[in-house]
């Protein structure tokens, strides 16, 4: 059990609103271990993105809980939860939401930046991390001045930084062409082995979700390593 850094224990998450009432994931079990790059596959509107917010403690479940090194996210306030994600979790999302107005360096190094990190240190580790995505020349320009592949390395940059135990990407390539999208997933792969962060992540695209060491997917609101 050492090794496993998230544990996902029967959850399940129900919305409910007037006559409607769809329970959309039903006593899902899952665990990641260090290092491991797991895809869930399913249509749209299936609930991966659903999962990927609860196992973020983004989202609540109905029921059963998530823990993450060790810590269920049960019992941390909303406060606790957003120290707790910077500490231990990297998020990856199909649109960069990087912030117009920061060089890419400092997009990297804002993660640090709301630890309190000094300014300098901070830096110093961006660059170390642009490094690791082959974007060390790029640092001083704006998201405007990158192209979606660059941008995209920039996100996982960012995601890194903080040394996760595990990152959540969703649809991370979804809006890249296939070219562009296989050397930001096949980065993505190298980083979780150097690195020894686990990935998580949801797509819709098959191939990608083959160089995943496990595909699951998510049918009728169950999870299954079966197609």
């Amino acid at each position: 059990m050492n090794n496993v850094v998230l544990v996902a224990d029967q959850i399940s998450r129900r919305f409910s609103e007037g006559k409607l009432d769809v329970e959309v994931l039903k006593k899902i079990d899952l665990q990641v271990k260090a290092g491991e790059t797991i895809a869930i596959v399913g249509a749209s509107g299936s609930g991966k993105s659903t999962l990927l917010q609860i196992l973020g403690g983004l989202d609540q479940p109905s029921s059963g809980h998530v823990s993450i090194a060790g810590q269920s996210l049960s019992y941390l306030n909303s406060t606790e939860l957003g120290v707790f994600r910077n500490q231990h979790l990297g998020f990856v999302y199909q649109f960069h939401h990087l912030l117009p107005e920061f060089t890419a360096l400092e997009n990297v190094a804002m993660p640090l930046w709301i630890r309190r990190t000094p300014r300098k240190l901070a830096n110093e580790q961006a660059q170390k991390v642009l490094e690791a995505v082959g974007l060390v020349d790029r640092g001083h320009h704006l998201p405007s001045q990158l192209s979606g592949g660059e941008r995209q390395r920039i996100a996982i940059a960012r995601a890194l930084i903080t040394q996760p135990v595990c990152i959540l990407a969703d649809e991370p390539t979804g809006n890249l062409d296939r070219s562009t999208a296989e050397q930001v997933f096949q980065l993505m792969m190298g980083l979780a082995q150097t690195h020894q962060s686990a990935f998580v992540v949801v797509t819709h695209d098959p191939l990608l979700a083959s160089r995943c060491e496990l595909t699951l997917y998510l049918r009728a609101g169950q999870l299954s390593d079966s197609e």
